[in-house]
């Protein structure tokens, strides 16, 4: 509460006008990042309308990587949330599914969108720390840090999996490819999905 009312440049207890509580704030903060996300009407095809709220959840917890941690879990948060969450079983309400495993559909895929925005932050973080290390070394010095370890894996013998990635020079955490392994991720989820209800 502090940090946020110094934030907006008000006094701490001026802010307990608008709210009675910080689990009150918290709960306020969770329902925007829902309000962000925002599940479509459900348009008759459960894959789009589920594809669809992935990547604007997905998008949202990028924007606010503390919601990971707590949105999505337990009761709907507010009137977003319970939006979302009747929007979505909407979507699958046509797939003969009792209630039990429509929920567990859904979970499925939140857990998955959880992970995938879960490994970018960390990706990020990582990036960033790395490129604040590099900055304090020279070219030739990150070179031979570089070739050590490539030198290490290639001269062990034990890896044969990571040199081939090594050769084919795929960098598994490379930005430039995050929204295609998101998407990636999301067919084979949907597509698992789909094979189990075909089952």
């Amino acid at each position: 509460m502090r940090r946020i009312a110094r934030d907006l440049n008000v006094g701490t207890m001026s802010l307990y006008w608008y709210v009675e509580s910080k689990d009150e704030l918290h709960r306020l903060m969770l329902e925007r990042v829902s309000a962000e996300a925002e599940a479509p009407e459900p348009c008759g095809d459960w894959r789009a309308d589920l594809s669809g709220y992935a990547r604007t959840m997905r998008a949202a917890l990028l924007r606010h990587p503390w919601a990971i941690d707590f949105i999505g879990i337990g009761p709907p948060s507010g009137p977003n949330d319970a939006r979302n969450a009747e929007r979505l079983l909407a979507a699958i309400d046509g797939l003969g599914l009792d209630i039990a495993t429509a929920l567990w559909v859904l979970m499925t895929v939140w857990t998955y969108v959880a992970g995938a925005a879960l490994r970018e932050v960390q990706e990020i973080r990582w990036q960033r720390s790395t490129e604040a290390a590099a900055g304090t070394m020279t070219a030739s010095e990150l070179d031979a840090m570089f070739g050590e370890f490539e030198r290490r894996i290639r001269e062990s013998g034990r890896y044969p999996h990571l040199v081939r990635a090594l050769d084919a020079g795929i960098d598994p955490d490379a930005p430039e490819t995050r929204d295609d392994r998101f998407e990636f991720g999301l067919d084979c989820v949907l597509d698992g999905i789909a094979a189990r209800l075909r089952s």
